[in-house]
């Protein structure tokens, strides 16, 4: 393989990538509907967690091992759903792509031109992460607002590369999901299921650390199957660097990153072998499973 092909496969992938995020922006002002909608379910989700903040107050089991104090609780549910709108986004941009082509019967006409698939699955999540920057910033000053760290240089920093990271280990997932959307046909469904499950369990809105204190033996089983998804480590990392050494995390915080970036790196190769799992079955059936 010359160093010229690759270079021409590389231009080209950015080509449809950057095509990609210019339609997809270009779209979003016909739909302006859309961008209320978010703005309203970032308002009700931020007006959730002062709720929270106000009436609720971890047990002593739970602030024993996070180290999180009953005054931070408003920053931790905050922090969680300011941080889940990029999960959402990996997970939901990719698989709407997929569904979207394959109902208005577009998807084939990716499949036979020379491109990468892998391009044209990643434009929708970057042009949505762009559009969410937009609802994530106002979130994320009020949320270091509150926590007294809007000065902070280090934690301003350490956050914001984890909500980068949380958007590159997201992309991982996204492309796993969006080929099994490709395989499985009405997969929404179970999307829908596993991504309110994953919230949950891996953090957003509950410290996994405190699983062990809702029940031994099942919080335990619990707290070993989230390790295995990147949403963990964001969330415990971006927790982490934003209320300081006083908060316990799951791992080392170097082992962490060491495990956010494996499992994404897991998930790609997943997709990876999907896609040519595909495109293989559309060579010898035909393209009409797509």
């Amino acid at each position: 393989m010359s160093v010229q092909y690759v270079k021409h496969v590389f231009n080209g992938s950015l080509r449809v990538v950057g095509k990609g995020i210019w339609r997809d922006l270009v779209n979003i002002r016909r739909y302006k509907l859309r961008l209320i909608g978010w703005l309203m379910n970032m308002m009700v989700g931020l007006g959730a967690a002062y709720i929270f903040g106000v009436i609720l107050t971890f047990n002593p089991i739970t602030t024993s091992e996070t180290g999180i104090l009953s005054t931070q609780v408003f920053v931790f549910f905050a922090g969680g759903i300011a941080l889940s709108t990029f999960s959402d986004t990996a997970l939901w941009a990719p698989l709407g792509r997929v569904q979207q082509d394959i109902h208005y019967g577009t998807l084939e006409a990716v499949f036979v031109s020379p491109t990468s698939r892998i391009a044209y699955l990643l434009s929708p999540i970057l042009s949505d992460s762009i559009l969410n920057l937009l609802f994530f910033v106002p979130a994320y000053v009020i949320i270091l607002g509150v926590h007294g760290a809007l000065t902070n240089g280090y934690v301003i920093g350490t956050t914001l590369l984890t909500v980068l990271l949380t958007i590159i280990s997201m992309i991982a997932f996204g492309l796993f999901f969006a080929m099994l959307a490709i395989l499985i046909r009405r997969i929404q469904p179970i999307a829908i299921f596993l991504a309110n499950i994953f919230q949950f369990i891996c953090g957003a809105f509950v410290p996994v650390q405190a699983f062990i204190g809702m029940n031994k033996i099942g919080g335990t089983i619990l707290k070993y199957i989230v390790q295995m998804f990147p949403y963990t480590y964001c969330y415990d990392l971006f927790r982490y660097f934003m209320f300081g050494s006083e908060y316990t995390t799951l791992f080392p915080v170097w082992l962490e990153f060491v495990l956010l970036v494996v499992s994404s790196l897991l998930f790609v190769v997943f997709a990876y072998f999907l896609l040519k799992r595909v495109e293989k079955k559309a060579k010898d059936t035909g393209l009409a499973i797509l």
